[in-house]
């Protein structure tokens, strides 16, 4: 569990993580190419589908403009007009009203007295049937014109229409609609399918590269030494592998990703309200440094927010776990009470930091909802001015106002966007912290990490359930003048120095603390002694892999861990299961006994850490775990240390047995059971002081008679 963790001091991003996060979707790279790739075909849909109802409202609703005389000098209205410009005949074209805002007012009234333009504005009008009868009256009059196949009338002759009548006058438009509308129905689907695509690409490459992280990381983790594990909580590598990938898997698919697409979709809307008209782009534009300041505020802000909420968090995490791993304590000594008013207190910090960055959030959002607000009025008021005018469009106001909406939702979105790249930076770097630990284990490896594939696995005997015998070891061991301390200048073995023959039992016993189990972590690799050497069968076991090494050594300890499976697991640990050798085992260990008596025999289900056995049915098992492996050297760690008086007597009977044929080493605080070893040596305060057999150490009258006196009287010796 986690006790407390910092933010990674409130960075807004981290460039080692973000390339660790691209190192690992790099891999994927026509995943990652055809996501991008989507990215431009959404926002290209996006930004087309305002400019289209823009050309349907302008073109074929409000379809104003005024009549291009070709008489010759229609050049000064300059070549993008007249390309944008509508063909009536051969002699006319129809400049819709949007193309006269390049023009200030007194270049307008030259061209209409040039004969360029016409002085008056007209509704172009597409019939697709035959006119209404009184059109030849508008005809006659001038207050309509018709040039080549089109109808012109002026805007406010509309009204004097019927329905019906003003249907057939438009019908033409209307059958235009319906192609843009079919248009924009495409355009959305298109949207919606790449979207879609986009989506599924993206989650699966997201997922498959947190895999492989997640992969990597835990390949990493189960190699690191064992001293790392001692100043490293379990909880906190158990969350690395975890929550933290899922971390940074939620940066990479709802924020990167998104902002590159955000940030592609806010430049091109910038551009068209640029390209289409300057001065309402101009409007629009004054409000983004009131956008940039009220972002770098709530920044700020919502950092110190971020971290007092982690930091809260961490404390009630940190008591949560204390709680709960020491219930008994708390339940026998009757601290619930107590224990929850402290926890009332945690609870309520943490709600505390939480309505702080609710009240950021609170004020940041409404103020870019009111700043969006100020956008669009400015928008409106002036795009009114322009339309009295004659220089803006009704489409073109609808089409800013629509571009407004796009920009500002991704600004809006920023907090949340914010809280995950706070939360996905702080999990990367511990991450990367994990990763970057080097003392690692020397195990044998081909391919990437430790995964490989079943046939590669196989071959280099890495597979599940290979064959655990050691690999030709005799079992010899010598320690050589080896000194060790868990920290600087506290040294807990001084120059140990003994050799275990093959075949040979050493028995190693001292007071607590005189650094019994310190020899039994050095000799399986699990540390390395700061002077001095230790040599299995004459090699030096740091030239040895950690694999060949650990498969040689079996371990039964006084702590005895239990994995949440089955009682089968707990002995072979995955290892391909021998029936008969299994039987044997659990006879030589008296545990088929007790799996007797479970209702499920040897697929009874293990709670987590063995809670439903006894001490001594778990200590039995790990006993039989490793028999089963059938290694060159055995250790018995205090073995026995957790085994009642009829259950050591079984044991007892069955170690001449075991120890036979293998090279063995006993720790224990009772010494009936290290009084038939070969050779005992006597450890006080990191020194050897006695070495011999057990009628030896005895007539010597040393530290080894003092302590089988204190165990069995002096009527004993």
């Amino acid at each position: 569990m986690e006790y407390f963790e910092e933010d990674g001091g409130g960075k807004v991003y981290n460039r080692d993580v973000l390339k660790l996060i691209f190192r690992y979707t790099g891999v994927y790279k026509k995943q990652l190419f055809l996501a991008l790739g989507l990215v431009f075909v959404i926002t290209g849909a996006n930004l087309s589908v305002p400019f289209l109802f823009r050309t349907i409202i302008d073109r074929f609703i409000f379809k104003q403009g005024r009549i291009v005389y070709l008489n010759g000098e229609e050049g000064t209205l300059g070549r993008r007009s007249l390309r944008r410009a509508l063909p009536l005949n051969e002699s006319h074209l129809f400049l819709f009203q949007s193309e006269l805002k390049f023009y200030s007012e007194r270049e307008i009234d030259e061209f209409i007295r040039n004969g360029i333009l016409s002085s008056e504005t007209f509704l172009l009008l597409d019939p697709e049937r035959s006119l209404p009868d009184r059109m030849d009256g508008l005809l006659e009059n001038g207050e309509a014109r018709i040039i080549g196949v089109s109808l012109l009338i002026r805007p406010s002759l509309l009204n004097s229409f019927t329905t019906g009548e003003v249907l057939e006058l438009r019908g033409g438009d209307f059958t235009h609609i319906v192609r843009y509308v079919l248009i924009i129905t495409a355009v959305l689907l298109l949207q919606f399918g790449s979207s879609y695509l986009q989506i599924v690409i993206l989650m699966r490459l997201a997922q498959n590269a947190m895999k492989d992280l997640r992969r990597d990381l835990f390949s990493h983790i189960v190699r690191l030494r064992v001293s790392y594990f001692d100043s490293n909580p379990i909880g906190t590598l158990v969350n690395r592998v975890t929550n933290d990938i899922e971390r940074l898997n939620e940066l990479f698919s709802s924020v990167l990703v998104t902002f590159f697409q955000d940030l592609l979709m806010m430049l091109g809307i910038i551009v068209i309200m640029y390209l289409t008209n300057r001065t309402l782009a101009f409007y629009v534009s004054s409000t983004f440094p009131f956008l940039i300041l009220i972002t770098v505020l709530f920044r700020i802000k919502v950092r110190n927010a971020y971290r007092r909420i982690r930091t809260r968090i961490g404390a009630l995490n940190g008591f949560l776990n204390e709680t709960i791993t020491g219930i008994r304590v708390v339940q026998i000594f009757v601290r619930e009470a107590a224990n929850l008013l402290r926890f009332r207190d945690k609870n309520n910090d943490v709600f505390e930091a939480q309505l702080g960055q609710l009240y950021v959030n609170a004020v940041f959002r409404p103020l870019i909802g009111f700043m969006r607000w100020i956008a669009v009025a400015a928008v409106l008021y002036f795009g009114a001015g322009g339309i009295v005018q004659n220089k803006i469009s009704f489409g073109l106001l609808v089409m800013f106002i629509a571009y407004i909406e796009r920009f500002f939702n991704p600004v809006q979105d920023l907090s949340e966007k914010f809280d995950i790249m706070q939360s996905a930076n702080a999990a990367g770097e511990k991450i990367i912290s994990v990763l970057g630990v080097k003392e690692t284990d020397r195990i044998e490896r081909s391919g990437k990490g430790l995964f490989l594939p079943k046939r590669e696995a196989a071959a280099s005997g890495l597979e599940s359930g290979s064959s655990g015998t050691s690999p030709g070891l005799k079992g010899s061991i010598e320690f050589k003048d080896v000194w060790f301390s868990y920290k600087p200048d506290e040294w807990v073995l001084k120059g140990i120095s003994f050799k275990v023959d093959p075949h040979e039992t050493l028995a190693v016993v001292g007071e607590t603390g005189a650094g019994k189990t310190t020899i039994i972590n050095l000799l399986t690799g699990f540390y390395k002694p700061q002077r001095g050497v230790i040599y299995i069968d004459g090699r030096d076991i740091d030239t040895l892999p950690t694999r060949t090494l650990r498969t040689a050594i079996a371990s039964v300890m006084q702590d005895v861990f239990l994995f949440s499976s089955d009682v089968k697991h707990n002995v072979t640990l995955a290892k391909p299961f021998d029936r008969e050798r299994f039987s044997e085992v659990s006879k030589i260990t008296h545990i088929d006994a007790f799996i007797q008596n479970l209702p499920m025999k040897e697929n009874e289900r293990v709670m987590e850490r063995g809670v439903s056995f006894s001490a001594g049915e778990r200590q039995l098992l790990s006993f039989a775990r490793a028999l089963y492996f059938d290694p060159a050297i055995l250790v018995l760690d205090e073995a026995t240390s957790n085994i009642d008086s009829e259950t050591e007597k079984y044991i007892q009977e069955a170690i001449e047995g075991l120890l036979y044929g293998r090279t063995s080493i006993v720790i224990a605080h009772r010494l009936s059971t290290v009084s038939r070893a070969d050779r005992i040596i006597v450890l006080e305060r990191g020194h050897v002081v006695e070495e011999g057999t057990h009628k030896q150490l005895l007539k010597k009258d040393g530290f080894y008679a003092k302590y089988y006196r204190l165990q069995f009287g002096s009527s004993r010796i």
